[in-house]
């Protein structure tokens, strides 16, 4: 089940949004968990919520117990905790691409019954609840777990944050879930309606334009120099308005809940270097990496050349998360090193005219994407040598509408302020109200040739 869907739209989000005003206490907490349970069911297998309710009970278990516990037994539960999480994320993430080397080693079909489907959003739920357990260990004797199973269990499956993030740490959301359940829910149906409209507009008009005009380029094999740049360039706008759109329909959703879910984009392409863009693109992921595995290695407090080593594992390692593949590795190995380049070349880099910082961030970005969106590397090699002009210029017979969608995307990623979340209708003058309005009314009617987001695969 997909925000962008009149099963979300029309079947679900109406009588769950519904009772959730009518109740309070923990029966609004247990309402909302099993919503999101069922909706979590419906974003792909049943069997989905089976590692979901096993990483819930676990942590919450473990959390208590941590608390009331010795240093040394925290230790255990700690590596107790970080095993079966990460356990459980590396056999559903990463046991095909294992699997798949093993087959072509011993030319055996034999090994692949063991393949799996990767659950949707495990990782964003991993990552919440191994955050979870980290700060209560950290804590130690001052610790404070959740002792609410409710609570806990609405932090870590609240549906509008589900499957694609926005990250959150417990002590951004338990204290909002704990209030909505004292007074009941109060709706910012402005604030969330607008924003969630904002988001499927990006959504739909945008990125899913994008998405059904690029793909086409790619299949060819041998994409022509033409060919291989708008298929970069607008990859590089549809994944953009895909994940932001969808960040923007979860935040929006939850203000209708009177919860407020952490920014997660903030102009990213308007970046100056790419230690700005970090901070900018999938905010809540970067700051989960940087408090949990950049800083825990040393950070910037060791020597140099350990500070890079931290810098590239870090980037490696959230290569990685988003996907099992040689090509996330290179894409994470890619900003590692422009991280190092950065810290290299720093004042040389802050001296530029500032409209060459940007576009040459925004380049080296693009770039980055090529690895990303490949299917391997085969396709990332011929797509590389289209770049370049390897397999021929090319005639430029394509749609209308690419370019246009190539144009407006640009247009919009490289002036419009952010973060969209800050944005209030009141600013808005008549005008863009009713082309807001115009273009949902559109993204409606896109609804039946809609796409998954790129992100639910993570």
């Amino acid at each position: 089940m997909l925000f962008n869907s009149f099963q979300f739209l029309l079947l679900f989000l109406p009588p769950v949004f519904a009772l959730s005003l009518a109740l309070k206490g923990n029966r609004l907490l247990a309402w909302i968990t099993l919503a999101s349970v069922a909706f979590y069911s419906f974003a792909g297998h049943v069997w989905f919520i089976g590692p979901m309710l096993v990483t819930i009970c676990l942590d919450f278990a473990i959390g208590i117990w941590m608390a009331r516990s010795s240093r040394v037994m925290r230790k255990v539960l700690l590596v107790t905790s970080l095993t079966a999480n990460f356990g459980l994320l590396f056999y559903f993430k990463y046991s095909s691409w294992l699997l798949s080397g093993l087959q072509l080693l011993f030319k055996s079909d034999a090994v692949m019954a063991f393949q799996t489907i990767l659950p949707a959003g495990i990782s964003f739920y991993t990552f919440q609840s191994v955050s979870y357990i980290i700060d209560i260990y950290r804590a130690g004797e001052n610790a404070k777990p959740e002792r609410n199973f409710w609570k806990f269990a609405g932090f870590i499956a609240f549906f509008p944050h589900l499957v694609a993030g926005p990250l959150t740490r417990h002590n951004q959301l338990t204290p909002q879930l704990e209030r909505i359940a004292e007074r009941g829910i109060r709706p910012r149906w402005r604030e969330g309606v607008f924003l969630f409209a904002i988001g499927l507009s990006k959504k739909l008009i945008i990125g899913d334009t994008l998405g059904r005009l690029v793909n086409p380029l790619l299949e060819s094999g041998s994409p022509t120099l033409i060919a291989s740049w708008c298929a970069l360039v607008g990859f590089t706008l549809q994944i953009y308005f895909d994940f932001s759109g969808y960040s923007d329909m979860a935040i929006g959703l939850g203000r209708l809940f009177d919860v407020e879910l952490p920014m997660n984009f903030n102009s990213p392409y308007q970046a100056a270097n790419p230690s700005d863009f970090w901070r900018r693109w999938h905010v809540t992921l970067s700051q989960w990496l940087r408090d949990y595995l950049y800083i825990p290695l040393g950070g910037n407090r060791l020597s140099a050349f350990r500070t890079s080593l931290n810098l590239m594992i870090t980037m490696v390692l959230g290569g990685l998360w988003h996907g099992a593949g040689v090509t996330f590795l290179i894409w994470g190995a890619w900003h590692g090193s422009l991280l190092l380049v950065y810290r290299l070349l720093g004042r040389r880099w802050d001296g530029l005219p500032k409209g060459v910082q940007k576009g040459l961030t925004f380049f080296l970005v693009m770039m980055g994407w090529l690895p990303f969106r490949a299917s391997g590397l085969q396709q990332m090699g011929q797509w590389f040598q289209g770049l370049v002009g390897v397999n021929g210029l090319g005639v430029f017979l394509y749609p209308v509408e690419l370019g246009l969608a190539l144009f407006f995307g640009l247009l919009m990623t490289l002036k419009l302020p952010e973060p969209s979340s800050h944005w209030k209708l009141s600013d808005w003058e008549t005008v863009p109200q009713i082309a807001l309005g115009l273009f949902t009314a559109l993204g409606v009617m896109f609804l039946a040739q809609t796409s998954a987001f790129l992100y639910f695969q993570f």
